[in-house]
């Protein structure tokens, strides 16, 4: 990483840290009426930066494998996502601090943010964004509306699924916690592929989308909070 300055190393640290703090304030704001231990959040938080040193090789090892097109992305899609939700699993599923059904959403959040910040320093890091600091601030807020966003959202799709059944039988959560990284691996997926063919079709169209289906999850919160024995 030769020629990296130690401006665009804080630079790179403070667009990608920050805008991602600030979507994880904003969702805790939905459990500010029985908060989570700050202490577990953190802790679920750090596993979601660590999960991205898994990822990594995993995507590698696919890449050699010569696997292009949909199916790569499809695939890079699932790895994330089982990756993801495998840290908080490991972490917060079997705690008696969860104990509601929105909690699921919320530590699943927390750890894709971690992800999530984790993904964009390395990302602003990288070798073509080393010597231009305007580029790396505007690739930065693009990451902020969009690839964050973006893992906040298909966590709290989880979440809010796993939510729905929290007190069913062990056996139908289960079955929908397949169910549930079935359809964000296929969100995930089909957002890729938008943004990768963003010659074709408008990017800001996308993230329209996205924000849209955002504003949707906040809305189902509240039934979330509602769901009984």
């Amino acid at each position: 990483m030769a020629g990296i300055t130690t401006n665009i190393i804080f630079i790179a640290l403070v667009t990608g840290i920050i805008p991602t703090l600030l979507w994880l304030f904003f969702w805790l704001r939905e459990d500010r009426f029985q908060p989570e231990p700050r202490g577990l959040l953190a802790l679920t938080f750090i596993a979601g930066v660590l999960s991205v040193f898994i990822v990594l090789p995993l995507e590698g090892f696919i890449k050699s494998t010569g696997i292009i097109g949909t199916e790569k992305i499809f695939i890079f899609a699932a790895v994330e996502e089982l990756v993801k939700f495998g840290a908080v699993f490991l972490i917060d599923f079997n705690l008696s601090y969860l104990d509601e059904p929105i909690d699921y959403a919320i530590y699943l959040i927390t750890g894709a943010l971690g992800f999530a910040t984790m993904e964009n320093v390395m990302f602003l890091l990288s070798p073509g964004l080393q010597t231009d600091i305007s580029f790396i601030i505007e690739t930065g807020t693009l990451r902020f509306l969009g690839a964050t966003i973006l893992h906040s959202f298909l966590a709290a799709t989880l979440g809010i699924i796993l939510g729905f059944v929290f007190y069913k039988k062990k056996f139908t959560r289960t079955i929908f916690i397949f169910l549930g990284l079935g359809v964000v691996t296929i969100l995930h997926t089909i957002f890729n592929y938008f943004i990768i063919k963003y010659v074709q079709i408008d990017g800001f169209l996308t993230l329209g989308i996205l924000w849209v289906a955002t504003l949707i999850i906040i809305s189902l919160f509240e039934r979330v909070r509602r769901v009984n024995h």
